[in-house]
């Protein structure tokens, strides 16, 4: 499916990856802030979402209210269309292959410094959306930049911190609701 450079260096920096790693690093998760991991090898390009549940839903626990489930799967519908949220040029002619999208449970919280009492009844819990996608592009020298309405959509959302990974290196970027966009010239 997806081999190479760019596969390997996805799994490094993938947060599904390296998930309790990062907890562990980083802490718990910060509203208004979700990472896009996006590796590029030749005509696929495969991404990653991580956001916390605050941005998207507006709320941060697991749903347990009809109007919160419905909620999640609203967005969860949104989120699998992952060429109307994250638009790429045209002149690619890129092609969804795979969309999975799901909301799950982060429990790490500040302070932890073991995971044992997460799982009890009364710990405090938050979910996340983890979205991963596989989109094939006919011209991918065309990809040069894209523009996302993933802020228009989700009122919470404020930042994603962008990974991105291709046969020519690594980048790091932001986009955020003033500038939605992403120039990948330099990285294509």
């Amino acid at each position: 499916m997806f081999t190479g450079l760019a596969a390997a260096i996805f799994v490094l920096v993938s947060p599904a990856a390296a998930d309790e790693a990062q907890h562990r690093q980083l802490g718990p998760h910060v509203h208004g802030q979700g990472t896009l991991d996006i590796a590029i090898e030749g005509k696929k390009i495969s991404m990653e979402l991580v956001a916390p549940g605050m941005d998207i839903v507006g709320f941060e626990h697991i749903a347990t209210t009809d109007a919160q489930k419905e909620a999640v799967e609203k967005a969860k519908a949104k989120l699998t269309d992952v060429l109307s949220v994250f638009k790429l040029p045209a002149a690619a002619n890129c092609k969804a292959d795979a969309a999975n999208v799901e909301s799950r449970k982060e429990t790490h919280h500040p302070g932890d410094k073991d995971d044992d009492d997460d799982d009890k009844p009364g710990a405090p819990q938050h979910s996340e959306f983890h979205a991963t996608y596989t989109i094939t592009c006919d011209a991918p020298e065309s990809v040069t930049g894209m523009e996302t309405v993933y802020f228009t959509n989700f009122a919470g959302a404020q930042l994603l911190n962008v990974n991105v990974t291709t046969s020519k290196g690594q980048t790091q970027a932001q986009m955020t609701r003033a500038k939605p966009t992403l120039d990948l010239a330099g990285v294509m």
